[in-house]
């Protein structure tokens, strides 16, 4: 597994720079247009992490964050590995005494907690599936 030696939780742009000023064996790119509604793709052949260029900043940051956990793990296409990812990217991405203190100022409101965290909804909703399977285990 490739080191993320990052502050995965700055801004997009800080983390694109940092991922050059790091000296990471991977290319970030924009493109206009990825198929099926995709944020954005890691190819392993080429170490190129695409992103939407469409999306909103903290989506490009979450999108880009889950798109390097794919390359720390050197996986080789889109598509695979992504419970994985999505539950390593929810970690990467919220403190779990940040998110207590958010679930706890909205009342679960996924919306106002993902929009107090910085991170989408869809990060929220991987984090509680992750405590979820914490508490069941």
């Amino acid at each position: 597994m490739r080191p993320l030696p990052l502050n995965l939780r700055d801004t997009y742009g800080h983390v694109r720079m940092a991922i050059y000023s790091a000296g990471l064996d991977v290319e970030i790119r924009s493109a206009d247009h990825l198929p099926n509604g995709m944020m954005g793709c890691y190819s392993e052949r080429t170490r190129t992490i695409l992103i939407d260029r469409r999306l909103p900043y903290v989506a490009k940051r979450c999108t880009l964050v889950h798109e390097l956990v794919h390359w720390s793990h050197g996986d080789d296409r889109c598509g695979l590995h992504e419970m994985r990812t999505r539950a390593e990217t929810a970690r990467l991405l919220i403190s779990p005494t940040e998110y207590a203190l958010a679930e706890r100022m909205y009342d679960g409101n996924v919306w106002r907690i993902a929009d107090e965290l910085e991170v989408t909804s869809g990060i929220i909703n991987d984090y509680r599936t992750l405590l979820h399977d914490r508490v069941a285990a």
